[in-house]
C-alpha cells in the first residue's frame, strides 16, 4: 500500500497546483457515456476456487477487461465518472479461466484539453472473493468532432491486502449536455492551391499477378493459386473437420484391444490440434446378459478408453466426458453374433469449422 500512497500523493498534488483553465468539450454540465476495452494485469498472489481448486494466476497482463463508463464535468477541470468492467483471465495452475468484475468511483482532473488525471476506488471480484482496491491513473483523450472522443489511459491499483494490479485501456466516448456549446471548432480549410499541371496518367501495374492493380492490392504478395477479392485478398471459406472414434470389445469386457489404440492416439493428435474441443465418449453392450449388468459394463467400456486419452495422452481431464447407455441404443439389430459384436463399443464425434484459402 506503501508505493501506490506515494503515486497518490504526487497525483494529487498535481491536481491542487495545476493552473485553472477551460478546456475544449469540458463545459460544466456535460456528460459523456461510452464503452471501454483492455487488458488488465493481475498480481501473482490473487487465489481463486475453480474446479473446487485454489488457483492463481500468472502475473502481467494475463487477463481481458471490458465495460461502461459514464463521467460527469461540475468544472472545467474536475469531474467525476463511474464504471463497470467485466474481466476474464487465464489461470496459471490450469488450462481454467477465472471471469470477474471491477465497479468503482474516480475523480477526475483536466491538465490540459487533452491530458487528465485519476484517483478513486473500486471493488474487484474474482471467482466470488472482492478485494477493495485504490486506483490511480492518467489518460489522453482526442476529440473527433463536437460530440465524440476517443480515450487511452493506464491505471495502478493497490489494495489493503497488498494486491498491485495495472491495467491498459481505451475507450470511446460520447459528450452531450453541458451548460454551453461544445468549442470544439473544426479547422478551417486551407487555401486553395494553385493548379498543378496535369499529371501523367502511371502505366498500371500488377506486380503479383492476381488480377488487381497495385494502386487497388491491400495484399501485395498474394501466393499464386488462389482466389482473391476485389481488394487483391486471399478469400477463405469455411470447411468443416469431423473425426469419428469407435472402439469394439470383446465379450464382458472393458479393455481395449491392442488393434485399437492407434484409433485413440489419433483421436488424442485431433484434440491436441483443436484444443477448443471437448469429447463425450459413449459407452454400448450387445443383449447378452442382464440389462443391469450391461449398463455397468457400458460405462466401464467408456471410462476406460477416456482413462486412455487422459492418462496415455495427455488430454485435459476437464475435455472428456464418460456416458453409458447399457444396452438401449444397439447400431445393429442383435440378431447375429457379427451384428452383437459390433454392438460392443464406443463411439465419439467431433468436429470443427475452420477457414481455408479457396484455389482457384
Amino acid at each position: 500500500m506503501k508505493r501506490l500512497s506515494m503515486v497518490s500523493a504526487a497525483v494529487i498534488s498535481s491536481l491542487i497546483a495545476a493552473p485553472v483553465m477551460a478546456f475544449e468539450g469540458d463545459e460544466p454540465g456535460s456528460i459523456y457515456v461510452g464503452p471501454r476495452i483492455g487488458v488488465f494485469g493481475t498480481d501473482s498472489d490473487r487465489r481463486v476456487i475453480e474446479n473446487n481448486q485454489v488457483q492463481s494466476f500468472g502475473g502481467g497482463f494475463d487477463s481481458l477487461m471490458g465495460g461502461l463508463e459514464v463521467g460527469y464535468q461540475f468544472t472545467p477541470e474536475w469531474g467525476y465518472r463511474v464504471y463497470y468492467d467485466y474481466l476474464r483471465g487465464d489461470l496459471e495452475t490450469s488450462s481454467d479461466d477465472s471471469t470477474g468484475s471491477a465497479y468503482g468511483v474516480d475523480l477526475i482532473y483536466n491538465f490540459t484539453s487533452n491530458v487528465y488525471g485519476a484517483i478513486g476506488i473500486n471493488s474487484t471480484e474474482f471467482s466470488d472473493i472482492k478485494n477493495r482496491f485504490v486506483r490511480v491513473g492518467a489518460g489522453y483523450k482526442e476529440f473527433l468532432n463536437d460530440n465524440w472522443a476517443i480515450s487511452f489511459e493506464g491505471a495502478v491499483q493497490q489494495s489493503d491486502g497488498d494486491l498491485t494490479e495495472f491495467m491498459l485501456m481505451t475507450g470511446l466516448r460520447y459528450y452531450f449536455g453541458g451548460s454551453t456549446a461544445s468549442t470544439y471548432t473544426k479547422p478551417e480549410p486551407a487555401p486553395a492551391p494553385e493548379p498543378a499541371p496535369a499529371p501523367v496518367a502511371p502505366v498500371a501495374k500488377d506486380s503479383d499477378g492476381d488480377g488487381v492493380n497495385d494502386d487497388m492490392d491491400k495484399c501485395p504478395n498474394t501466393q499464386a493459386g488462389y482466389k482473391v477479392d476485389a481488394e487483391g485478398c486471399v478469400m477463405y471459406a469455411n470447411e468443416t473437420v469431423t473425426r469419428e472414434l469407435v472402439v469394439t470389445f470383446a465379450l464382458n469386457s472393458d479393455e481395449i484391444p491392442a488393434s485399437q489404440k492407434s484409433d485413440i492416439a489419433d483421436t488424442a493428435e485431433f484434440l491436441k490440434e483443436y484444443p477448443q474441443l471437448t469429447v463425450v465418449i459413449e459407452g454400448h453392450t450387445d443383449d447378452t446378459g442382464a440389462a443391469t449388468y450391461n449398463q455397468q459394463l457400458s460405462e466401464r467400456r467408456a471410462k476406460s478408453v477416456g482413462n486412455s486419452l487422459i492418462n496415455d495422452f495427455g488430454i485435459a481431464a476437464s475435455r472428456v466426458t464418460t456416458e453409458g447407455y447399457g444396452e438401449s441404443r444397439p447400431k445393429y439389430p442383435n440378431n447375429s453374433a457379427e451384428n452383437r459384436a459390433k454392438n460392443r463399443r464406443i463411439e465419439a464425434v467431433m468436429s470443427v469449422t475452420k477457414q481455408v484459402p479457396v484455389q482457384e
